[in-house]
């Protein structure tokens, strides 16, 4: 892992958790949260989580301050070709991220920097407008959508791996030049 020297603030500000292909990135992420809020750092925005019940596979976004569940999307666990995104839950996810926007945040967390977002659609409007706010914002990025991330982000953010001390060493450094 490297990170920018201190000479080079804007870079801080932003960052990506950019896991390996088959590597768990919301774990770290989500211990990394929990850490900080156990610190009383006001940490907002969605969290992902992944869940099987039953032949389905569930993934939801988590409002770090408020717990609500958004489930997102249901596949079938033997056909990933049945999948079906709950487009009604995922608009209502943008709700929360622009009700955290009028708040004081110490760093807002996106659950994923994909395909959507690579379209200038998802988060993508939610993410420019923190980021042109100096707020810090953390994600995570597959390898795949990462050309369209540091254009995205004109190249100024950090990449990290997935574990916890590459994080805290990350928010270690805005904390210190906040």
């Amino acid at each position: 892992m490297s990170l920018p020297t201190s000479t080079e603030p804007d870079l801080l500000r932003i960052a990506a958790v950019v896991p390996p292909p088959g590597i768990d990135a919301d774990q770290p992420v989500r211990e990394f949260v929990a850490d900080l809020r156990a610190r009383g750092i006001r940490v907002t925005g969605l969290l992902q989580d992944t869940r099987e019940e039953n032949d389905n596979c569930f993934v939801c976004l988590i409002d770090i301050e408020t717990g609500t569940s958004y489930p997102i999307l249901q596949c079938k666990t033997e056909a990933a070709s049945a999948c079906a995104l709950d487009t009604a839950a995922l608009i209502e996810t943008t709700t929360v991220m622009r009700r955290i926007a009028g708040s004081a945040a110490d760093l807002v967390v996106f659950n994923r920097f994909s395909g959507m977002e690579a379209d200038g659609d998802g988060f993508a409007a939610e993410m420019l407008d923190f980021m042109s706010r100096d707020i810090p914002v953390l994600t995570i990025v597959r390898e795949r959508h990462l050309p369209a991330w540091r254009h995205f982000t004109g190249g100024m953010a950090c990449e990290l791996p997935p574990d916890l001390t590459a994080l805290n060493a990350w928010f270690a450094t805005i904390e210190h030049l906040a």
